[in-house]
């Protein structure tokens, strides 16, 4: 998507942020400027990877990248806290929650996108660019768990790795949590592989019809 696009999204979304705050006078939907911007941190990263660079820094801004998607993809499950307010209409709050989770998918669909050139470029495997979309779509389903119900953030990798690894373990093999777990993550996974694989499809049709009308 094309910069002044995205702009003009990011634009928008600051405006009825800013509207609220204003009408309201109260700072309730703030918090979604910060997860914006962690949404935005794996998309800075990735468009900043070049092949000239060396071996180590390459994997270290995939690796970062992919750390911080899951962030992308998150402010979806900010509409959990949509709710009945006297202070602002539910229609607004609705549609500017959307707009700041619309915006994440855009920064998530460009990251994988361009992930999945990088692999392919590397590795010229179509096996290796399937798996590792797998990999992408399941790892960014389970970070959505462990931000919206273990309350986990990306750099708790590095500041609180051992209660993480603990976490997470509990996740999978406790009998209170494994269900939960696996629910959310197996279907967030599928939603987030279909977002893409639709947009990518719509993408390619609108690039073949261009092509045959020139």
């Amino acid at each position: 998507m094309a910069i002044d696009k995205l702009l003009k999204l990011f634009a928008f979304c600051l405006a009825l942020l800013l509207v609220r705050i204003i009408k309201t006078e109260q700072f309730s939907y703030a918090f979604l400027t910060w997860n914006l911007f962690l949404a935005f941190i794996p998309y800075y990263l990735i468009k900043k990877f070049k092949t000239k660079h060396s071996k180590p820094l390459q994997v270290i801004i995939i690796g970062t990248t992919i750390l911080f998607l899951p962030n992308a993809p998150y402010l979806l499950t900010d509409l959990f806290h949509l709710r009945e307010r006297i202070a602002a209409p539910m229609w607004f709050d609705l549609i500017l929650i959307l707009s700041f989770a619309f915006l994440g998918m855009v920064f998530f669909v460009s990251c994988v996108s361009n992930l999945l050139l990088i692999i392919n470029n590397m590795f010229g495997s179509g096996l290796i660019t399937s798996g590792f979309k797998f990999f992408i779509m399941s790892s960014s389903a389970y970070g959505i768990y462990l931000g919206r119900y273990l309350r986990f953030n990306s750099w708790d990798l590095v500041s609180d790795p051992f209660n993480l690894v603990r976490q997470m373990f509990y996740s999978f093999f406790s009998q209170n949590c494994y269900k939960e777990t696996l629910s959310v993550t197996i279907t967030f996974t599928i939603f987030l592989y279909l977002v893409f694989e639709i947009l990518a499809s719509l993408k390619s049709a609108v690039n073949t019809q261009q092509n045959e009308l020139s």
